[in-house]
């Protein structure tokens, strides 16, 4: 059997709303982790859907068109939850934490009738339609609409077209084709990469000015992004500079166990974890600032610290080590390697200040200590 790559291409075509993004990149990702499957129920597809569009809508707060439901699903049915949940940057933990409560919310039958009714209505057959030629020309909807008479032609026609799936509605289930979902596996990447793209396309219109747009929508390696190597960088200048390094906003010494690493320009804003925005800070203080704004004065206790930084990591780490370390914040500067003077401070202050102006017109508050 050859697979129609041309029906595949146009599955994303004409969309109204992100359902058909986060079907299929949920219809990816679970056969991604469960490569053995042979069916999917509506269940867990609706559970993963919500998983992949809970960050966008609670931690970036993404705005998406009015006719869109999902967020304001999301809203309704985790009013109760820990806000936390919420706001914190994931962990392993934390989407632990969101897994629990997405089954306590699918598993409520009457919250996941609705769900399924508002999600799944039809999104299901959307995404296979382009593999149905009986379907090309047919209207939405009236007696011979695509709704009225779609039911009878995906079960006749489906040997024939061989789509991603078949469709029980009796069962709440689709059952996957064999070649479909092996070529999913093997081309998960270029398949996340494409669907994201188009999501982009679509979210952008509503979210004109976001940065990291694109990293906002793509669910989280949580390994890859562990902060682990910058608290090991710091944890290796304190060690080496004991009293000499202190919390910007606390004035507090530093030690091997009072600190943690803080997004300056907050994560739920930027949606990264770039060197050249973290810094360690006294546990209290990162424990107190969340998603709030340092104010324009530390700014400039920021750069400096920064600046400390080069000068400490150039006489403990290899030099390609430390190198790299600056490069890394020359490059956000766009300056040379042998630039570290006033010219990077003040470029350096500039970037910041801009990235607080826009962040703080995109609502967050600003962090007094």
């Amino acid at each position: 059997m050859d697979l129609n790559i041309s029906a595949l291409l146009i599955t994303l075509q004409h969309t109204n709303a992100s359902y058909k993004y986060l079907f299929f990149y949920a219809l990816i990702r679970i056969i991604k982790k469960n490569q053995e499957i042979e069916e999917i129920t509506f269940k867990e597809i609706i559970k993963e859907m919500l998983l992949l569009a809970w960050l966008p809508s609670f931690q970036f707060n993404l705005k998406y068109r009015k006719s869109d439901q999902i967020q304001e699903l999301l809203k309704q049915y985790t009013i109760e939850i820990d806000v936390g949940l919420k706001e914190k940057k994931p962990t392993n933990k934390i989407l632990e934490e969101i897994n629990k409560t997405l089954d306590k919310i699918v598993n409520d039958n009457d919250k996941f009738i609705h769900l399924e009714k508002e999600l799944l209505k039809y999104v299901v057959v959307r995404l296979v339609r382009p593999f149905y030629k009986k379907l090309e020309n047919k209207p939405e909807s009236g007696e011979q609409g695509m709704y009225k008479t779609s039911a009878k032609i995906l079960i006749e026609d489906y040997n024939k077209e061989n789509p991603f799936y078949s469709i029980n509605n009796q069962k709440r289930k689709i059952l996957l084709n064999e070649k479909w979902k092996n070529y999913f596996i093997q081309h998960f990447i270029f398949l996340e990469l494409w669907i994201l793209d188009g999501f982009w396309n679509y979210m952008k219109l509503y979210n004109q000015g976001t940065p990291s747009l694109y990293e906002k929508l793509k669910f989280p390696d949580v390994k890859r992004n562990s902060l682990e190597p910058v608290r090991k960088f710091w944890k290796k200048i304190i060690k080496n500079y004991p009293n000499k390094v202190k919390c910007i906003f606390s004035n507090e010494t530093l030690n091997l166990d009072n600190f943690e690493i803080d997004h300056f320009i907050p994560w739920s804003y930027l949606g990264h974890d770039e060197i050249w925005n973290l810094i360690p800070v006294f546990n209290k203080v990162n424990l107190k600032k969340k998603n709030q704004l340092p104010t324009k004065s530390h700014i400039m206790s920021f750069i400096k610290f920064k600046m400390n930084s080069f000068k400490f990591s150039e006489e403990i780490l290899l030099k390609k080590d430390s190198q790299s370390y600056l490069l890394i914040h020359l490059n956000f500067v766009k300056l040379e390697i042998n630039s570290i003077n006033e010219n990077f401070s003040e470029k350096y202050k500039k970037e910041m200040l801009n990235l607080r102006t826009n962040a703080k017109n995109y609502g967050l508050k600003d962090f007094k200590y």
